[in-house]
């Protein structure tokens, strides 16, 4: 069953911060600030897939499936005041309460480096 995790988020970043963000964490962004999609891998082999868009508001949106003992896939969005992770499928053995725990507190972190415009 799907669950959401959302936290606030005082700014949406900008398409360089994601950027850079990514390249700290080796993922690769193929596209611009528009559209795009996005992969991070190990040892070649893909860990996690997926696409984003860019709303004429600003929202970024996007989907992503994963491979962290077993299947994860869901859609995240970053809109002006939060963000959000929608998880649709998740590995059998893992429990739910340890996804959402986890989840929960890498959103915090990603959120908190995205401070209001001085």
């Amino acid at each position: 069953m799907p669950f959401t995790i959302t936290h606030p988020l005082e700014r949406i970043p900008t398409f360089p911060e994601l950027q850079a963000l990514a390249r700290q964490h080796e993922v690769q962004i193929v596209g611009n600030e528009q559209a795009g999609k996005f992969q991070h891998s190990d040892d070649q082999q893909p860990k996690v897939i997926g696409n984003y868009v860019a709303a004429s508001n600003g929202d970024l949106r996007g989907e992503f499936t994963g491979h962290v003992l077993g299947k994860l896939a869901g859609t995240f969005a970053f809109m002006t005041g939060k963000a959000e992770i929608t998880i649709t499928e998740k590995p059998f053995l893992l429990p739910e309460a340890v996804l959402k725990s986890k989840l929960s507190a890498e959103l915090e972190k990603f959120c908190a480096q995205f401070p209001p415009a001085a």
